[in-house]
């Protein structure tokens, strides 16, 4: 990766828009535009800001960095700690999945029953999964079908009316198309950007 490809990947990993890292410059947006269409450099006193905005050292923020390729892991900033958002995605699935091994085999023990728990581990681990990789479409797509799937065979085929089943596939559904729509209005807004980089740069 470049320079160009750098400054455009951690701004996204901040969920920061143009306009947002041109503010914290003191630069214009068709500055930071140019800069992510690689039409021209920022100044070196905006490489030392930018580095300490994204947290990064200037190697890493100019040249190529093989270990932060992935935008949706966004773990561990170069200060060492975790994002609140990736702690609270997997302490949530790790308390899903010990729920969910607790239904299977003690569920008969648990205050809320087996068929309860086992349903309300699917949400928590369904939640967890759409913080941790929220614009990731084939994950997002795969969780969906999986859904479909689930609902057409306990609705449709197995008639399971139970008002916990009921319950589970309505918050499930408000999850995923939350999930749909954060995703759509995230995918929206790279595809606005990267369109008036290319304008940007035909000037």
């Amino acid at each position: 990766m470049n320079l160009a490809e750098n400054i455009y990947r951690y701004r996204s990993a901040k969920n920061w828009s143009q306009t947002e890292l041109a503010e914290a410059l003191d630069v214009s947006r068709q500055s930071i535009s140019k800069w992510e269409n690689g039409t021209s450099v920022p100044e070196l006193d905006k490489l030392i800001k930018m580095r300490e905005l994204f947290g990064v050292t200037i190697d890493e923020l100019v040249f190529d960095t093989p270990k932060e390729q992935k935008e949706d892991m966004l773990v561990i900033e170069s200060s060492g700690h975790v994002s609140t958002k990736w702690l609270i995605g997997i302490i949530m699935f790790v308390f899903g999945m010990i729920l969910f091994l607790l239904s299977i085999f003690w569920g008969d023990h648990l205050y809320f029953g087996e068929v309860v728990g086992e349903l309300s581990s699917v949400v928590i681990v369904l939640l967890s999964v759409s913080m941790l990789a929220t614009n990731n479409f084939k994950v997002l797509a795969g969780s969906t079908l999986i859904y479909i799937i689930y609902t057409v065979v306990c609705f449709g085929i197995l008639n399971v009316t139970s008002v916990s089943n009921y319950i589970f596939t309505g918050v499930a559904g408000w999850i995923i198309l939350v999930w749909l729509i954060v995703w759509g209005t995230n995918a929206t807004k790279g595809l606005k950007e990267k369109k008036d980089n290319i304008t940007v740069g035909m000037e």
